[in-house]
This record gives structure tokens, sequence and C-alpha cells, in this order.
């Protein structure tokens, strides 16, 4: 019985490790679009800040961790490729010591559509200062910076798959841009 203990020990160990995710830097269609059996999408975050984070943890899918290096060169958004399903944004590492918790989980909520660029907002944190312990964080939806990111970072991406808001709130401007497009091409 003891041996069966320490091996689901290990088990939920292993299984509660964060997954490697490697941030987009080209503009390339990946290996998973030719396998239509993943479901797969895109996940893009901009990120606003005063001060230095270390990581930003997600739950959900999959389990991630992101950070600095992350960041497409120049910019301050992640583009990066996860397995399509609800995620939670759990915590936002400030430096080695500070971790702030996110409370309010509905305001932290996001989805991430199969073959879809599913924005979900700008990760806006403001402190007063470096050794400040009170800090404000929150989604912010700035969709029209993150479509003109798209276009001129990742067109090749873009024109393979639609836009989507997956933030914590409900936002149209995606789909309205997207039946523009479709009219458009008739």
């Amino acid at each position: 019985m003891r041996h069966f203990l320490f091996a689901l020990s290990c088990l939920l160990l292993v299984s509660s490790c964060t997954t490697s995710v490697s941030s987009i830097k080209n503009d390339a269609l990946s290996v998973n679009e030719t396998n239509s059996n993943l479901s797969r999408g895109y996940l893009l975050i901009g990120v606003e800040t005063n001060r230095d984070l270390k990581n930003i943890f997600i739950s959900g899918m999959q389990t991630i961790k992101l950070s600095h290096e992350d960041l497409r060169f120049g910019t301050n958004y992640i583009l990066v490729e996860l397995a399509a399903g609800n995620y939670l944004i759990d915590s936002v590492a400030l430096n080695r010591y500070q971790k702030l918790r996110l409370a309010d989980e509905e305001n932290w909520r996001f989805e991430i559509k199969q073959d879809t660029v599913s924005y979900i907002g700008h990760l806006e944190l403001q402190s007063r200062g470096f050794f400040s312990l009170v800090s404000r964080v929150e989604l912010v939806n700035r969709s029209t910076e993150a479509i003109e990111f798209m276009e001129s970072d990742f067109p090749t991406i873009l024109s393979a798959r639609k836009m989507h808001f997956g933030g914590p709130s409900d936002d149209h401007f995606f789909d309205y841009l997207n039946a523009e497009v479709v009219a458009n091409e008739n």
C-alpha cells in the first residue's frame, strides 16, 4: 500500500508540472498545422507594465509559464500555440520573492479556439514604485492594437486563420472584422 501511495504521489507531482511552450518568433505556419487531429490554437497577449515581470502562470488544458523571453522582440506581445480549451491566469511573479495571486477568477478566464488566434487582452500591471507591495493588475482589451500587431508581424499566420477575442468579457470587434473579410472575398 505504501508503494502505491508513493507511486500515486509521484504521478500527481509530475502531472502538475508546467508545460514548456515556446513563443512564436517567426511568421510561419507551425508543424502542427499539417496534422488535423490536433486541436490547437494561438494565444495572443499584450503586456503593459511599469516594472519587471518574471513570469505569468497560466493553468488549463496545459499549465504554462510565460516570461520576458517569450515577448516578440521590439514589441510587448506574446504569441504561443496551445491546445484549444479554457484557461486561467493564476498568478504573476514580479521577482523571485513577490508573486501576485489573482483573485476573482471570472476576470482571468479565457478561451483558446481551434485554428484561431485568440487575443485575450493586455495584462496591465502598475505599481507605485519598485518596493511597493501594492499593484493594480487587470486585462485590458485593445483589439485594434492586437490586429495591427498581427497584420504587421505575423501576416502569414493571420492569413490562415481568424482572430477571436477570448478574454473575460464580450467583444464583437473581431466578429465584425471577420464578416467584413468574408464579404470582401465574395
